[in-house]
């Protein structure tokens, strides 16, 4: 039996819509648009979230008019809807739930809500065939963490984050050294040809042996602190900068995720998020641990694929049109404050 699936995201800056058929033999992407927002940002080196909310609001309709046309698709014949629902920024995620609920009421429509970070693991099933339970590593611009992932409804957080996430460290590194938003990208491609020993950089709870949390917010002050004592040389060896830099955030994860693998022994391991894209991590994880799975670079950032997907995947405990009045958008996914010692 197949099932048309409707994924709206629009957590932070990404405004995507897909639209998307289920069956018991996996997923079918009919159509998938995204409109990015990125480009506005650059020049304060971050999202502003009152911007990017006014942002969706003016992309959504004339996107959904173009993903329907494109696939010559009627809302009428959908059979389930996806928006996620939280964690993000609270008035991007309002505008995409709304939509949500209006399709849903107009047409009666069962509606899921989606917990996003959990999509970025989930979206290893869009390509791959992973069984549970698996340990899932999320790596982006707002989270960072480990997981046990039980069912397409059951995720555990093992360890996390306690301040800055891997994503956000690239970013902000990256405004220190001068380059573009989002940084991480960047840093990628100068490290290539940059020297990983070059500079010395701390690991964020190194000496915490048996804990797998991490710590990302250190080693942003070390490097402006580094920047601050030799402008010339951080200037003149970007290279080499970024990829010791970058060598840093990756082997703090390594270290990290080595204990929860030694734990859970056999599990699969899936890596979603944007940071999951770095070649430096991939090459790492490849080489550290069994057959690492990670998430098709165009599922990594935030986009509605995921967002179908995940929703196709819990299509029974989706709500009925009219339930969709019990559930609100929420911002946050992990306290961190809890995995604090």
């Amino acid at each position: 039996m197949i099932t048309n699936v409707l994924g709206i995201e629009t957590s932070c800056d990404e405004t995507s819509l897909c639209l998307l058929q289920g069956s018991p033999e996996g997923v079918k992407i009919i159509e998938h648009l995204t409109y990015s927002q990125i480009a506005l940002y650059e020049k304060w080196g971050g999202v502003i979230p009152e911007i990017a909310s006014r942002n969706h609001l003016e992309k959504l309709q004339p996107l959904l008019e173009e993903l329907c046309q494109r696939a010559s698709f009627d809302l009428k014949n959908l059979e389930l809807i996806g928006a996620t629902c939280f964690p993000g920024l609270l008035g991007p995620l309002l505008t995409g739930l709304n939509l949500a609920k209006t399709i849903a009421l107009y047409y009666d429509i069962p509606l899921y809500p989606v917990n996003h970070v959990f999509a970025h693991l989930e979206a290893i099933h869009i390509t791959d065939k992973v069984s549970y339970p698996y340990i899932g590593v999320v790596l982006s611009g707002g989270h960072t963490f480990f997981s046990l992932v039980s069912a397409a409804d059951k995720i555990q957080v093992l360890a996390s984050t306690i301040d800055d996430a891997s994503g956000e460290a690239f970013d902000k590194g990256g405004k220190l050294m001068g380059l573009s938003y989002p940084a991480g990208k960047d840093i990628d491609d100068l490290a290539k040809n940059g020297s990983r020993s070059a500079f010395h950089f701390p690991l964020g709870l190194e000496k915490q042996k048996d804990n797998p949390n991490m710590s990302f917010s250190g080693l942003k002050t070390s490097l402006r602190n580094f920047i601050q004592k030799n402008p010339k040389i951080a200037e003149e060896r970007l290279p080499d900068l970024c990829a010791s830099y970058q060598e840093a955030i990756v082997q703090s994860l390594r270290t990290k995720l080595r204990l929860i693998a030694n734990k859970y022994k056999n599990l699969p391991i899936v890596v979603g998020g944007g940071v999951a894209c770095n070649s430096r991590l991939r090459e790492v994880f490849q080489e550290e641990f069994h057959n690492p799975l990670f998430v098709n670079p165009q599922f990594c950032t935030d986009n509605g694929a995921m967002i179908a997907n995940l929703a196709f995947r819990n299509r029974e405990k989706a709500f009925a049109s009219k339930g969709s009045f019990l559930f609100d958008a929420k911002s946050r996914l992990v306290d961190k404050e809890e995995f604090r010692l």
